[in-house]
């Protein structure tokens, strides 16, 4: 992991803000400066939004100058959650003439040798916690009486969301961690493994302090689109720590704090409208630009899943597996809407085009609902009844039939955990985390016949970079890695 000083870490952000020069920006704001120092960085409202548009860009561009189809295998928060998860878990297949390099043995035997893939994740994910942490220190130091306290407020919450959104992906798929809170070089290279525990309370600090200082509205954003962070996306995040964390009561109440904002976000009828940039249902969207020189204005994702569309007699790269097309109940309209049909293979087809009309959809409103319905049928399970029809708007508008309200709680249980397979499918490894989080994995992946032969359960954690635990002495490396 590498280490920054806030000199450094601004200077990285400034870089990333340059690359927007050529595109369509976060925010219609003066051009930046060819050369920002700290102090310059935060002198006033407008230099201060240039480095928070920084953080957004390199979490969906990087910070390289290159297509969106190139960055989507390369950044935790363009598209690669959702293609290692669906890979590690039972959502995502290759072909076997896929020259997939890395990509491949994150579907099957990872190793310390093999891990370019899940390293990305590593570094992207860390890159954001140290853009953030040097926005919030910055707005900290920043004595100017031309940075308006409301403009710090919610810069800070962005910020702090930001940096709980990539420590969220990195307890996850990586296990204890360190705690990285400040841009103090010497300080951060010592740092040992921080317990998952503690990483959590750190989310849940953040994103609570986070709810405190940001919008309720997207008023702050140029057309109120949400490509950026306000409070209630501070709020969905706890919904969903707190389902994680098993803190079944506090989940419930977030979600419904979420789901009662009807002015801002409701469920779309029509699934086609879901993912589109005006979609009622988005939570937080990232919005890409349109460099990339053969799909321009395409999500990651969607590039990366119909890249082959216009092509003739080609197969898609990442097809769905047959044990999640065979979990689809007859008529459900996500398999009809979502799902790209190439005969004799099927991929996800949640992105549609190239033309503007999608932005990369973060976190939506459908997720809340389930979360909810999980959370108050392991909490209050004398309340299932609320459980069930929270599910069933999702399964009337997927056209599949309601569930009986006199369902038991065990019944109901293994419902949701269905909905969610089908609902999230494809999105930023939700599958692969529930599979986790729900003891299923252990029981689920091994059985899998193109994972044979299972090499074992620690491939449920990805292992640390070695090259952070060669430049960290502090760091250890997680188990059984170093023996494969």
């Amino acid at each position: 992991m590498r280490k920054y000083t806030a000199l450094q870490i601004c200077l990285s952000l400034v870089t990333a803000v340059l690359l927007l020069s050529g595109c369509k920006k976060l925010l219609e704001i003066d051009p930046p400066l060819a050369s920002i120092t700290t102090d310059e960085m935060f002198a006033n409202n407008r230099q201060a939004e240039l480095a928070i548009s920084g953080v957004y860009s390199k979490m969906i561009h990087g910070t390289a100058a290159t297509g969106n189809a190139l960055n989507a295998e390369s950044y935790f928060a363009s598209g690669l959650s959702t293609f290692a998860g669906g890979l590690s878990s039972d959502e995502l297949v290759l072909p076997a003439t896929y020259n997939a390099g890395d990509l491949s043995v994150v579907q099957n035997k990872i190793t310390t040798a093999s891990s370019r893939k899940s390293d990305a994740i590593w570094n992207s994910a860390y890159r954001t916690v140290f853009d953030a942490t040097a926005v919030i220190e910055g707005i900290e130091a920043s004595a100017s009486s031309e940075l308006v306290q409301s403009v710090r407020d919610q810069l800070t919450g962005e910020a702090l969301a930001l940096r709980a959104f990539s420590y969220f992906y990195l307890v996850n798929n990586f296990g204890d961690l360190p705690l990285v809170l400040s841009s103090d070089s010497k300080k951060n290279l010592a740092l040992s493994r921080s317990p998952v525990a503690k990483v959590y309370e750190q989310i849940i600090a953040d994103l609570v302090k986070a709810r405190s200082l940001m919008s309720s509205d997207f008023s702050f954003v140029n057309n109120n689109e949400k490509v950026r962070v306000n409070k209630w996306f501070a709020e969905a995040l706890l919904a969903r720590v707190y389902l994680y964390t098993h803190q079944y009561q506090l989940a419930i109440a977030s979600a419904t704090e979420v789901i009662n904002q009807r002015s801002l976000f409701d469920l779309e009828t029509d699934l086609a409208k879901v993912f589109l940039k005006g979609s009622k249902e988005a939570i937080f969207q990232l919005k890409q630009n349109g460099d990339d020189p053969v799909y321009k204005n395409g999500t990651p994702e969607g590039i990366r899943f119909l890249n082959n569309l216009n092509l003739p007699n080609i197969s898609p790269d990442f097809r769905l597996s047959d044990q999640l097309l065979g979990s689809f109940e007859p008529n459900d309209k996500r398999k009809t809407t979502w799902v790209g049909v190439y005969p004799p293979y099927s991929t996800a087809a949640k992105y549609k085009n190239g033309q503007g009309l999608e932005y990369y959809v973060v976190m939506r409103l459908a997720e809340q609902y389930l979360i909810r319905a999980e959370a108050i049928a392991k909490g209050t399970p004398g309340n299932v009844k609320d459980a069930i029809t929270d599910i069933n708007l999702l399964r009337k508008r997927a056209n599949i039939p309601e569930l009986d309200e006199n369902l038991p709680v065990t019944t109901v249980i293994d419902t949701i955990a269905h909905e969610r397979r089908i609902e999230l499918f494809a999105e930023w490894g939700h599958r692969w985390f529930d599979l986790k989080r729900t003891g299923k994995a252990a029981e689920v992946l091994p059985q899998l016949p193109y994972k044979q032969p299972w090499w074992g359960d620690y491939q449920l954690l990805y292992p640390i970079p070695d090259t952070d635990i060669k430049r960290n002495g502090q760091l250890e490396q997680n188990p059984e890695y170093n023996t494969h």
